[in-house]
């Protein structure tokens, strides 16, 4: 039987919640009629606990916050969990590990989308974090992608925008042109795609850009509506 309750695991940022509450609306909205939604509960953690811990490295501890917040979520009715945040996925072992339930990999669900246009090499977009860290490049590795990355400069600016920016609502448009640059100076080196590897890079680029791009988040909630039958 396919899952029927989707459990978000938000805040991360809650601008990043947001937008997956409003896509998994957006993307299922008229399927069974008019007014249909998918049936959602979002546990909101607290970022403001967790930014700290990410500049310390300090995983094990976000494990612990995450893996509450499944257990909360579960508890209360969920039947398929996510985390809303493609950074946090560097604890998704420790929290599928924690709950009976399905935890749906955003890495998959990119790849997924990758592999269905017959792409082969991706560009990806994200925080510091998770490009030096080895749980996401090779997560898209082994599900049989190749991976292009932004040089240090370019990571530090992304990482900018990211947490000085995007996090706390802040959208600019001169951060919209330095992302397209990164992008299209990626794609230059080889990448069929561009990858926005972080849910806010959504408030500056989409999926309807003029060169190729796919939104993880998009991916990520795609995927959720369709195991959820929505």
């Amino acid at each position: 039987m396919s899952a029927r309750r989707i459990g978000i695991i938000g805040g991360l940022s809650w601008h990043s919640t947001v937008s997956y509450y409003e896509d998994l609306h957006l993307l299922a909205q008229g399927k069974v009629n008019p007014w249909s939604q998918p049936k959602v509960i979002v546990d909101s953690v607290d970022f403001g606990l967790i930014a700290p811990l990410l500049q310390k490295g300090d995983f094990d501890a976000t494990a612990e916050i995450l893996i509450d917040s499944a257990k909360r979520l579960e508890a209360a009715g969920a039947t398929v969990l996510a985390i809303a945040s493609n950074t946090m996925h560097v604890n998704f072992d420790q929290v599928r590990e924690s709950c009976s339930l399905p935890v749906v990999d955003v890495r998959a669900s990119l790849v997924n989308e990758a592999k269905a246009k017959g792409l082969e090499t991706i560009a990806v977009l994200g925080t510091k974090y998770l490009l030096e860290e080895n749980y996401y490049v090779e997560g898209l590795k082994n599900l049989g992608l190749n991976v292009v990355l932004p040089d240090k400069n370019q990571a530090d600016t992304l990482q900018r925008i990211i947490f000085e920016e995007l996090t706390v609502g802040m959208i600019k448009p001169q951060s919209r042109d330095a992302l397209i640059e990164i992008s299209n100076s990626l794609l230059d080196r080889g990448a069929d795609v561009i990858g926005l590897c972080c849910t806010e890079f959504g408030l500056l680029v989409s999926e309807n850009e003029t060169f190729p791009t796919i939104d993880s988040t998009k991916a990520h909630v795609r995927d959720l509506l369709r195991l959820t039958g929505n």
